[in-house]
């Protein structure tokens, strides 16, 4: 893990969020200003003391991203190729918007996964910039080179097909995944070790989400569990910290959208599985109406 250059601590149910701004550009990628998660309690909407089980409130600060046409995509040898219109929750498999050159990681809800992107690209081997969180021309390049190896249409954005081809060829350790999440219904998996957050519904894997969890002195617990609460917005009732689009699963400890993380390799919360914010949109609308089981299994990282 990277030593952090500074620390930004959030408080939440259970959850206490440590992180650090990250990644120092290089002259070619330089971003531009991006906000500063700051957390805290004035903006935030009154605390609830005792939280009904299910919420049907939208959370006002946070848009709902619109999934652009939908395509299945089918893993093949070489690619993911898009067949016929099927979707989970409104999403096709390994979602994520189309992103281009100009775009910028913001805070919360402006999250654009640009730092996803730079990692995953590093991973296949087609960029070795620094991980900004801006969408520069070495970037651009990076997901051109990435487009040409798998023989799609070099434009340098990251459209839908971009995206599930990158986000299949870059996930870690599958084999891993326990033989529980491959069982029927809907089961997200959280590999501590590799930062990955797995969604599968009936042994197909929907998508693959680069998360954080518990810092090494609060550990998320290890085991599976059943998500018993939802809040689509809520208000820590300790110490007044939004969490976005929360499932609760065990004790204090749930899966959320956090208005901190801006690096999933930076920081660890204080058991709560963190998410960027769009990213648990995606995750709650796919869960919706299901018996969610969740399993937390790998070594701390």
């Amino acid at each position: 893990m990277r030593k952090p250059a500074h620390l930004v601590i959030s408080l939440v149910t259970g959850c206490i969020f440590t992180g650090v701004l990250s990644g120092a550009a290089s002259a070619e990628e330089v971003p531009g200003p991006t906000a500063t998660p700051t957390p805290g309690v004035s903006a935030s909407p009154t605390v609830t003391s005792s939280p009904s089980p299910v919420s049907t409130t939208s959370p006002a600060p946070v848009p709902t991203p619109s999934p652009s046409a939908v395509t299945t995509p089918t893993a093949t040898a070489t690619t993911v190729r898009s067949t016929a219109a099927v979707t989970l929750g409104g999403y096709p498999r390994f979602y994520r918007p189309t992103r281009q050159r100009g775009d910028r990681d913001g805070a919360a809800a402006q999250m654009k996964n640009i730092r996803e992107l730079q990692y995953r690209l590093r991973w296949s081997g087609v960029y070795t910039g620094p991980v900004t969180g801006y969408f520069g021309p070495l970037t651009e390049d990076g997901v051109k080179a990435f487009q040409r190896k798998y023989l799609l249409p070099v434009t340098g954005k990251a459209d839908l097909r971009t995206w599930q081809t990158l986000i299949s060829k870059t996930t870690k350790r599958l084999s891993a995944v326990p033989s529980v999440c491959k069982r029927s219904g809907f089961h997200t998996c959280y590999d501590r070790s590799t930062h990955q957050l797995f969604a599968y519904e009936n042994g197909v894997l929907w998508n693959v989400w680069l998360v954080r969890g518990g810092d090494k002195s609060a550990q998320t617990d290890l085991g599976t569990f059943t998500v018993f609460a939802r809040y689509a917005y809520k208000t820590s009732s300790i110490y007044g910290s939004p969490m976005y689009y929360f499932q609760k699963y065990n004790g204090g400890e749930g899966i959320h959208g956090s208005q901190t993380m801006l690096d999933p390799f930076v920081g660890h919360s204080y058991g709560c599985v963190n998410m960027y914010v769009p990213d648990a949109k995606v995750l709650w609308d796919m869960s919706a109406n299901k018996r969610h089981i969740v399993t937390v299994y790998g070594a701390w990282s």
